[in-house]
């Protein structure tokens, strides 16, 4: 540990580099096959995943999605060895709106600067023992599948997210109507707003992660637009870059780069 103290939200990067550069991706699949030997079934959310689908985000630590009923076996997988654990219990994130990733169990992996959060499926739409919930990149890393993924940014009313989905895949309107399902997910996520409103009603803290009801339709359409999207593009990137995140020199999808996700 450094002599000096850790500001809040920034982590202590005195250990060793992670695989691929610092991405992690030889460990998080050290993770994911370590939960699956104990039958735990898992996969990548969040902002790496955002990463995975081009978005130019990227983040210290990973999300990984895992059922609700197995989060407690799932944590006592990783701690198994006690004292000889690969594993570590970290602080959690610091608290941000729209978000209840600060009240979720964070680990690290001892010796090294790599960090993963355990995400409740119900908190983030996604099922990982559902098998269209799931899709493989390259390196074989579980991720929530691009359609699952855009409903669980859509019923989170992550915008932000959801803007860097669509301008990392090059999604449009059209698309969103005749993949997510729009009636179904409408009813889905009243259920969802109330079980996260409990859930931040019983964290004791302030009304982070709080949601009230909006129409999953509209908010697509008004994220996915082609005027939208044509706003996002910076003015260094005009006539270069066809989505924020999309260069006309590099048009592929993202997935199919060789690329550390």
């Amino acid at each position: 540990m450094p002599d000096f103290e850790i500001l809040p939200g920034l982590r202590d990067h005195s250990g060793a580099q992670a695989s691929h550069g610092g991405h992690g991706i030889d460990e998080i699949i050290a993770v994911i096959d370590h939960l699956s030997a104990a039958k735990i079934p898992s996969c990548v959310v969040g902002v790496m995943a955002l990463y995975y689908y081009g978005a130019g985000r990227i983040t210290d630590e990973w999300d990984l999605c895992v059922p609700d009923d197995q989060l407690e076996a799932a944590a006592g997988t990783l701690l198994s060895d006690g004292d000889g654990a690969k594993y570590e219990v970290a602080k959690p994130p610091p608290p941000v709106p729209g978000s209840l990733r600060h009240t979720f169990r964070c680990f690290q992996l001892r010796g090294y600067n790599f960090w993963f959060l355990l995400v409740p499926s119900s908190d983030c739409f996604v099922d990982p023992s559902v098998p269209e919930h799931i899709e493989s990149s390259r390196n074989l890393v579980p991720y929530a599948s691009l359609v699952q993924f855009a409903r669980s940014l859509l019923v989170q009313q992550l915008t932000a997210d959801l803007a860097d989905l669509v301008d990392g895949m090059d999604l449009d309107v059209e698309w969103g109507e005749q993949h997510i399902g729009f009636k179904t997910l409408q009813e889905a996520s009243a259920n969802f707003i109330g079980l996260r409103n409990r859930r931040v009603s019983a964290s004791g803290g302030d009304d982070y992660g709080r949601l009230s009801p909006k129409g999953m339709e509209a908010l697509w359409r008004e994220i996915a637009s082609k005027e939208e999207k044509a706003k996002r593009i910076e003015p260094m990137k005009q006539g270069r870059y066809f989505t924020r995140w999309r260069s006309y020199k590099y048009p592929q999808d993202p997935r199919i780069r060789d690329r550390p996700v």
